[in-house]
């Protein structure tokens, strides 16, 4: 997982890229921050849903989770994330992983995430 966010929610669970994050590793994150939630105007970074990307060499791999279980929304968010990093020069192939651990919380909102909830009207 991540190390660096200051506006992550959950203690102990960092959003973004790690201090020691190359230059290609946060252009990956940068890109994903581009992607919004199908459901609420909001990117899936801000969201904590994103909790990891490696890449190895051009092959990156996704590790993320959903609000909740059975959202009829997976594969549109997958095929988002996919081809928001298939724009990144140099990556190859993407690969994500699903994990359900640790369990996605709306504590673990960015502030970012809670103020553009809040101008769109949405209570949280």
């Amino acid at each position: 997982m991540s190390t660096n966010a200051a506006d992550a929610g959950t203690v102990g669970f960092d959003i973004g890229p790690g201090e020691d994050a190359d230059e290609f590793e946060q252009e990956l994150w940068d890109t994903l921050d581009t992607v919004p939630d199908p459901h609420i105007p909001v990117s899936l970074v801000d969201m904590a849903m994103i909790y990891d990307i490696e890449a190895d060499g051009g092959d990156v791999t996704v590790t993320m989770t959903y609000p909740c279980m059975g959202c009829p929304a997976y594969d549109m968010i997958q095929d988002d994330v996919r081809a928001a990093l298939r724009t990144v020069r140099g990556v190859s192939d993407v690969e994500i992983e699903i994990t359900w651990d640790p369990v996605w919380s709306k504590d673990m909102l960015t502030e970012k995430a809670h103020e553009e909830l809040k101008d769109a009207g949405i209570a949280i």
